[in-house]
């Protein structure tokens, strides 16, 4: 389990390395020094890049660093593990991180809104009065759970 001052970590050290990115001044070259420090490790490499592995070791070195400085202590929830959201467990592993990013932005996962309006047209079928609303709410309330069905179905595969 992730601790969220490890992701908070991670996330000052990317803001930490972008600041300094555009403090520094372009090189006669124009190149600011990040880009230089790839380059360097793309010649060692012999590659046009650094390795998966070399990016690890500098985004570990640059965390070491912070928690050295004191960066971290003073970042929200530090120390504290990472609460899960409701339904974490139950959501599929393949679609846990763009849910997470939707319900972080506020936007709600089109599976939901379904789950929504299927309680409502339920409501909406108990409280019906005719014959006729009976029947629009059925064939209504067929259809959202024929899509939401699909949807889900969609989701396990």
């Amino acid at each position: 389990m992730f601790k969220l001052d490890d992701v908070k970590a991670a996330l000052l050290r990317w803001r930490a390395a972008r600041r300094r990115e555009a403090a520094t001044p372009p090189d006669e070259a124009g190149r600011s020094e990040a880009r230089l420090q790839v380059q360097v490790l793309a010649r060692r490499r012999g590659g046009a890049g650094p390795s998966p592995r070399q990016v690890d070791d500098e985004i570990a070195r640059q965390i070491a660093e912070a928690e050295k400085r004191g960066d971290l202590r003073g970042a929200e929830g530090y120390g504290k593990p990472l609460t899960e959201d409701d339904g974490w467990q139950q959501t599929p592993d393949e679609v846990r991180m763009p849910f997470k990013m939707l319900k972080s932005a506020g936007i709600v996962p089109h599976e939901v809104e379904l789950i929504r309006e299927r309680a409502a047209l339920r409501q909406r079928l108990a409280a019906a009065t005719t014959e006729a609303e009976t029947r629009a709410a059925q064939q209504a309330l067929a259809q959202v759970e024929l899509t939401l069905a699909l949807r889900m179905e969609s989701l396990r595969r």
